[in-house]
């Protein structure tokens, strides 16, 4: 993902992908693992652009 979210919103990422990986695969919670990796946006190549050129048309609320 685009680098820039908060210590907070990655960790709320993390416990809700957890929840849900549990609940709906019945994977146990020990068993799930899970790595953010950021990456600048000028090394994503979207569309033709570089990350860091692109326009989207919708709002990215990190």
């Amino acid at each position: 993902m685009f680098e820039g979210r908060t210590v907070e919103t990655k960790k709320e990422l993390i416990r809700l992908l957890i929840k849900n990986i549990n609940e709906k695969l019945n994977i146990p919670i020990y068993d799930i693992e899970i790595t953010i990796f950021e990456t600048p946006k000028s090394s994503w190549g979207i569309r033709g652009l570089p990350g860091d050129e692109l326009t989207l048309n919708y709002k990215v609320e990190v």
